[in-house]
């Protein structure tokens, strides 16, 4: 219903950026609700990503491709939900659980990041960014 009104790719921004935002308070050196609060921004925020990255593949490769970029894009999810939490455990067991916060931070610009350069990399012509 909100991406309909704002469109998907605004909507999408907006999520990326609140990741980065609730990744930002959860870094913070503050008491734990602020970081509970974070978590709980990254949440929110994080749940049309997906949805909507999804949807706007076609915009992004083209119709004729979307099909098996939807393909991939499915199953470097099921690989980065396997991988990523994986490896922030071990960093995390190594280290210290502190370093949770500056990960989240790393993963969210990173994210930010990727989306923005994809983004200029779309088929002429379409409507994504």
């Amino acid at each position: 219903m909100v991406a309909e009104r704002l469109g998907s790719a605004r909507v999408l921004r907006g999520s990326l950026l609140g990741m980065a935002g609730g990744a930002v308070l959860v870094a913070l050196p503050a008491p734990g609700w602020v970081a509970v609060a974070g978590l709980l921004v990254v949440g929110f925020a994080a749940a049309p990503v997906f949805p909507l990255l999804t949807l706007s593949t076609p915009e992004r490769v083209g119709r004729d491709h979307a099909d098996r970029a939807i393909g991939l894009q499915i199953g470097a999810a099921g690989l980065g939900a396997a991988l990523v939490p994986a490896a922030v455990g071990v960093l995390l067991a190594r280290v210290s659980v502190e370093a949770l916060g500056p990960t989240m931070v790393a993963l969210a610009v990173a994210l930010v990041g990727l989306h923005a350069a994809g983004a200029r990399q779309a088929v002429p012509g379409s409507r994504a960014g």
